[in-house]
């Protein structure tokens, strides 16, 4: 292991070195044991090369044109068959990640695919462990890339979701009506409208869904995490509307936040509301110590789909078809995330 290395080192050159002024970003990476696949996310434009290499048995994606911005990063025994991943800047110009594999994994050349969830959103599958065949690796070369578009997730073959179990938590009800904006708008009214939608449109595609409040009632934030947990939940979904006040109707737009494991829901979900809905303003992805997130063992977010206090988010609000296309990019991203 010393002495891969330290082979290796001389591959994950300093990022001090002098990099490409118009480098790419690297906006997130991570292995994914459930999915059993390496997940990138970043800049449009950007197209990774995957290959496997030999001695010892390693996948390797390549990002050209991309930025690490950050010293070289390793994971250790992620799973019974993967034995490290790391990530560094192979050279100015090219970020590269390399998955270890254990002596006894194989993949047949041809399988090692990048598939595209999105324009700057890519996975790259590792197949069920299988010992060592005839089939044998090719020595370390130029990687070259294979490009698969997955399904819209509106598509039939992105249909039956039965063993997903989603949880859709409209914030606020009953006695606490959450932010009341201009006209009177409230947020419960608002987001669960919204959150039903989601639930229809997620239940159309097989998935179990569980709200926390079907109707305008009351729910401690204790009983919503109380009632994901019952419901051995995959994911957790809070969808709220924001507010400010001081009368100041000029500030609007959606974020998204996550506190730890939802960190790629909430990202999912985001990009998809960004792309399906005309929203005023992205305010961006956050992280926060919201009960609902911080208590939940299962991936959370929470949705503030816009404030009831901002003149353009509470007309878009007062819409049953912004809704309507809120709830769907909602239900996407849940989707493209559980796929």
């Amino acid at each position: 292991m010393k002495l891969l290395k330290s082979l290796l080192g001389g591959l994950l050159v300093s990022q001090a070195v002098g990099l490409a002024v118009d480098a790419n970003d690297l906006e997130y990476w991570d292995f994914d044991v459930r999915q059993n696949r390496v997940e990138i996310v970043t800049e449009e434009g950007v197209r990774p090369k995957a290959s496997m290499i030999a001695n010892p048995t390693r996948l390797i994606i390549d990002l050209p044109g991309v930025n690490l911005g950050k010293p070289s990063i390793s994971q250790d025994k992620i799973s019974g068959y993967v034995k490290e991943v790391r990530i560094g800047q192979f050279n100015p110009y090219t970020t590269r990640i390399v998955v270890e594999l254990g002596q006894q994994y194989s993949m047949r050349p041809w399988e090692v695919k990048v598939r595209s969830l999105s324009p700057n959103r890519w996975y790259v599958q590792l197949s069920d462990f299988q010992p060592h065949s005839v089939y044998s690796l090719p020595p370390e070369e130029e990687p070259v890339a294979i490009i698969v578009p997955l399904p819209n997730p509106t598509s039939p073959v992105y249909r039956g979701g039965g063993r997903y179990t989603v949880v859709i938590d409209p914030g606020h009800g009953g006695r606490d009506p959450g932010a009341i904006g201009l006209g009177g708008l409230q947020e419960k009214r608002v987001v669960l409208s919204i959150s039903a939608e989601v639930a229809r449109i997620l239940r159309q595609r097989g998935f179990n869904v569980v709200m926390t409040r079907s109707n305008d009632s009351f729910v401690s934030l204790r009983g919503r995490v109380q009632r994901a947990e019952n419901s051995d939940a995959n994911v957790f979904v809070s969808i709220h509307a924001n507010a400010v006040g001081g009368n100041q109707s000029q500030v609007n737009g959606m974020e998204t936040y996550y506190f730890s494991s939802g960190y790629r829901l909430a990202l999912t979900i985001h990009r998809n509301i960004i792309r399906g809905v005309n929203v005023a303003r992205n305010r961006g992805l956050k992280k926060a110590r919201f009960y609902v997130l911080r208590k939940t063992s299962m991936p959370a977010a929470l949705v503030e789909v816009g404030f009831v206090t901002g003149r353009t988010d509470n007309r878009n609000l007062n819409s049953a078809s912004y809704r309507k296309k809120m709830a769907e990019a909602i239900a996407n991203g849940i989707t493209e995330y559980l796929r």
